[in-house]
């Protein structure tokens, strides 16, 4: 009886010496991907917001200042070339089988498209494009309070 408990003794310290470290890798390695993971998404709602702010100050900005000839009409095609490539950016950012990433795109291109239009007519309507860039704005709060909640459970 006493070499049956030395035996079971023996097999469970060997497996407690197998066992233990392999389940303190794999929690390990788990508490490193969600860390890598939530790093990487709080990078990602930075850049993001940072690139809708840019793409809301021209739409706030520039039909007012081109329409009141504080810039000249080069000086808007430029800058209106700006929130394009800004756009395009934000369009490699998001997610499109998103609905509301979805949405923020096509706010985007209907601002873009009023920007044209009111560089072309030499006027503007400033509170139509306040309330682009503060629908722009309120998109983008949705979507990146869901991101944050995300990082905050660490998924």
């Amino acid at each position: 009886m006493s070499v049956a408990i030395s035996i079971i003794s023996a097999v469970i310290a060997l497996v407690a010496v197998i066992v233990g470290p392999m389940v303190t890798w794999r929690v390990a390695k788990k508490q490193i991907t969600a860390s890598v993971v939530s790093n990487n998404r709080q990078a990602w709602i930075n850049r993001l917001r940072d690139e809708v702010a840019s793409l809301t100050a021209i739409t706030y900005s520039l039909p007012s200042t081109h329409a009141n000839k504080s810039i000249s009409t080069d000086d808007a095609i430029s800058e209106h070339a700006r929130f394009v490539r800004t756009m395009q950016t934000v369009k490699l950012l998001i997610n499109p089988a998103e609905e509301d990433h979805k949405r923020l795109i096509e706010l985007a291109e209907s601002a873009s498209n009023e920007i044209t239009k009111s560089i072309n007519k030499g006027h503007a309507n400033a509170s139509q494009f306040e309330d682009m860039a503060q629908a722009m704005v309120e998109q983008t709060q949705q979507i990146l309070k869901r991101e944050w909640e995300r990082v905050k459970v660490g998924d």
